[in-house]
């Protein structure tokens, strides 16, 4: 019964990101904060869900959106699938430790990653595609990760119980 409740909750999960993502690649224009709060909360689901949820298709999830987000946000592979991989990898590499942490200091951690992937995707996409943003847009986005992160945790806590 309790794997039953654990693939149902994945698929709760899955279904948030994949409303988040058809919001960010259907992005409204006289709306860019809105555009910035799905792109952050797509991000913030999809760690979410790899570190309560992980099995074996995150991969797939991730090289499917990675693709798709590269495609439509900026002509250009490679930007989100690195970013979505390097999550996963990093997830990987740190497994051991994290199982041994209490629940605030994975959300602390789960926050920090989301503010470190973010900035990576920025870097990456100013230095290697050439993709010029301000450091307005760049504190922005981290003002508005810290802001979203406290409510989607709850609301992430809510949907678990």
């Amino acid at each position: 019964m309790e794997l039953l409740r654990n693939y149902k909750q994945l698929i709760i999960f899955n279904i948030i990101i994949f409303i988040t993502f058809c919001f960010i690649i259907n992005s409204f224009s006289n709306f860019t904060n809105l555009n910035l709060i799905f792109y952050i909360f797509f991000h913030l689901t999809f760690i979410y869900t790899l570190f309560y949820y992980y099995h074996f298709t995150i991969y797939i999830i991730a090289f499917i959106y990675g693709i798709f987000l590269d495609i439509f946000l900026m002509n250009n592979i490679g930007i989100h699938l690195v970013s979505l991989l390097i999550i996963i990898l990093i997830y990987n590499l740190l497994k051991k430790y994290l199982y041994q942490l209490s629940s605030n200091q994975i959300s602390i951690f789960i926050l920090i990653l989301l503010i470190l992937i973010l900035s990576v995707e920025l870097l990456i996409a100013k230095f290697f595609f050439n993709i010029k943003f301000d450091h307005y847009y760049f504190l922005k986005l981290q003002l508005l990760s810290v802001i979203i992160f406290i409510p989607s945790i709850f609301i992430f806590n809510k949907l678990d119980k």
